[in-house]
């Protein structure tokens, strides 16, 4: 139920008063509804850029110190997904993040035109990937604070993990 069509079918059900931004959010939400429906460890595979562009950083000891500073400065951090296989966490920024990104030698920015696959709604734990802190509404990881924290806490390099995983894949749309 993850794919292009059903995507597409979300989208068209909308409101025309939504936000566009809001538009792509519950189709991500719906998306992982409908994935989580049809079977348990089914994940949706969603395009980055429209509702969010993702970080990439090593999972590890600083990068949990990371999460728990960033709970501090945002309240609760919305929308990490953690990847104990190959070891990664994928923050949820907001979109167009990736087109201001700077090179950062903790972590990397990806959006359009990139694919990612998201753990369904319901998973909250392990082994497979799982929301480390649940995507919340609208709410996104805000990246300033974020560079700051990965700067202080300096998680090793995800690169090398990130293209060995094959966890991002071009979006065809």
């Amino acid at each position: 139920m993850a794919d292009a069509g059903a995507a597409a079918a979300f989208t068209a059900d909308q409101p025309a008063s939504e936000e566009r931004e809001d538009r792509h959010l519950l189709t991500l939400i719906r998306a992982l509804l409908a994935t989580e429906k049809a079977g348990g460890e089914a994940r949706a595979a969603m395009p980055l850029g429209g509702t969010f562009d993702l970080v990439v950083t090593c999972d590890g000891m600083a990068a949990a110190r990371a999460l728990r500073a960033m709970d501090e400065v945002q309240g609760v951090t919305a929308g990490v997904v953690r990847l104990p296989e190959p070891g990664l966490l994928l923050w949820c920024v907001p979109p167009g993040t990736a087109a201001g990104w700077t090179g950062h030698p903790a972590a990397l920015c990806v959006g359009a035109p990139y694919a990612v696959q998201l753990p369904g709604r319901g998973a909250d734990s392990g082994p497979g990937p799982y929301w480390a802190r649940p995507f919340a509404s609208a709410q996104r990881v805000p990246p300033g604070p974020l560079r700051a924290l990965l700067t202080e806490y300096g998680p090793p390099p995800p690169h090398d993990r990130v293209a060995a995983s094959g966890l991002i894949t071009i979006s065809p749309s």
